[in-house]
């Protein structure tokens, strides 16, 4: 237990620029989509029959988000540059992915592994780079429920 506190006094509450930067860089395909939707927006329905997974995906998305943008690590340089190139990969095939959806594909295996699995990896990815180890467990529970529910609308 006393091994625990003394881990978490090496996280402040404050605003991690990088942190806020990096979730900005992810949610720009979500403001077009928002504004500008695509002629076919399937995503437009993409919500769980189920309101207590609705609710899981979206604390836990919201968790991942806060987390990464308000904790953060108190004198500690950021990890290897392994992890950020995974996140910046993530981040790209996420674009790619929009970019596709906006051209009318709509193919489940883009819906899944594009649009529903990429964030929550960008967003580990992320986490691992900061060295935010907090962020992780929200993440994972939050990426399994959107995959979770994008699957079970598009398989």
């Amino acid at each position: 237990m006393e091994t625990r506190m003394k881990k978490m006094k090496t996280y402040a509450i404050g605003i991690s620029l990088t942190g806020l930067l990096l979730y900005i860089l992810q949610l720009l395909p979500n403001i077009l989509w928002k504004f500008v939707p695509p002629a076919n927006d399937v995503l437009a329905r993409n919500a769980s029959a189920s309101q207590i997974l609705n609710f899981i995906e979206g604390f836990f998305g919201m968790m991942t988000v806060v987390l990464l943008v308000f904790l953060v690590r108190k004198g500690v340089e950021r990890n290897s540059n392994v992890y950020l190139v995974l996140a910046v990969l993530f981040l790209a095939g996420y674009y790619i992915s929009w970019i596709l959806y906006y051209n009318g594909v709509v193919d489940p295996w883009l819906l899944i592994a594009g649009l529903a699995a990429m964030p929550p990896l960008y967003f580990f990815f992320s986490g691992l780079w900061l060295r935010n180890y907090v962020v992780l467990i929200p993440c994972a529970i939050f990426g399994v429920a959107h995959i979770i529910v994008t699957y079970s609308n598009y398989r």
